[in-house]
């Protein structure tokens, strides 16, 4: 008998992630066609706080825009999901995430296109809450499965990444010496402006204070991307450039040995910033380059910053001066 091969963890993740979305592009097409005689020329698109209809859009670009956004599901969260096969930790959210996200848009989008075939004219519409409640109930059971299905992350999945080992610098008994470098990213100062930009847009349109966490995410982004990252007899202290906090610090008794590595945001953590992934944390803001340090505890910690070659030795130095030589030495 031949035999069965199974599926690839990637590949069971990428299905989790892309499944629902066609699927529910599927569904909505059928939906619409069926009920394309019945529904009005200009469809109620969004309700208010009360059910009713005020936003109103033509049944061809409610369509588009409703098959965009879900194959656009797809093709983002299977693209992303495939991508970060190196982080599974990350890459089991982002699967559950984009299948359970198009599990809600479908579910909603049949539903207005219902409500609207079922009304006399389109200022009529009216979409019960018990349609909301549906939606995210149908959406939290494919999390769970999804999840379920993505299966669990195990050690061996979570490489770390090839190391390079640094020399120590040499220091005398009395001497001391630090090394200090400002670090920054591109992508999430970008950001931070973007989500500025959405939250003005929605505090004129809308009001102050559905756009006041919009604001302060923007400025934070916008503000707090700079980082200054230190190694001396303290160990590895990181902090914003702007404040003095908040602020971390590996302490020197910590760190089993210094090093090298390079390291891709998106590959290696899922995204830029303080990120966490089993076996590995560290402050990622951008590509290239990073200081890693082995800590005691078996995981690892990373920094992205320039001249991460001098600031392993020194760890490795003042490591040594205090009589716990790297590992390998």
């Amino acid at each position: 008998m031949p035999q069965i091969r199974r599926l690839s963890v990637t590949a069971r993740r990428t299905l989790v992630a892309v499944t629902p979305p066609l699927l529910a592009a599927a569904v909505v097409l059928s939906v619409f066609l069926s009920l394309r005689d019945r529904l009005p020329g200009r469809m109620a698109t969004h309700m208010g706080t009360g059910g009713e209809a005020d936003g109103f859009t033509g049944q061809g670009a409610f369509l588009a825009v409703a098959l965009a956004v879900l194959l656009g599901d797809a093709v983002l969260f299977g693209g992303l999901t495939h991508w970060i096969r190196s982080n599974p930790g990350v890459q089991r959210v982002i699967a559950v995430t984009g299948g359970s996200a198009a599990v809600l848009t479908g579910w909603l989008v049949v539903a207005v296109l219902r409500a609207n075939a079922q009304a006399a004219d389109a200022a009529s519409v009216t979409l019960p809450g018990l349609q909301a409640v549906l939606a995210f109930g149908a959406t939290a059971v494919y999390a769970a499965v999804g999840w379920l299905l993505c299966g669990r992350v195990q050690e061996s999945e979570t490489p770390s990444g090839p190391t390079t080992g640094a020399t120590r610098l040499s220091l005398g008994e009395d001497e001391t010496a630090s090394w200090s470098r400002v670090t920054g990213s591109r992508v999430l100062p970008l950001t931070g402006i973007l989500v500025l930009a959405v939250g003005l847009v929605v505090g004129i349109t809308t009001g102050w204070l559905p756009a006041l966490p919009l604001l302060v995410i923007g400025a934070a982004l916008a503000l707090l991307t700079g980082a200054r990252v230190t190694a001396d007899r303290r160990g590895i202290t990181v902090t914003p450039t702007l404040v003095s906090w908040p602020r971390l610090n590996v302490p020197l008794e910590r760190i089993a040995e210094a090093g090298t590595r390079p390291v891709a945001p998106l590959r290696d953590f899922g995204g830029w910033g303080y990120r966490a992934r089993p076996g590995a944390s560290g402050i990622v803001l951008r590509s290239g380059d990073a200081l890693s340090a082995r800590l005691t505890t078996g995981s690892e910690f990373v920094v992205t910053v320039d001249d991460a070659a001098t600031a392993a030795a020194l760890l490795n130095a003042l490591a040594a001066r205090e009589g716990r030589a790297p590992a390998g030495e």
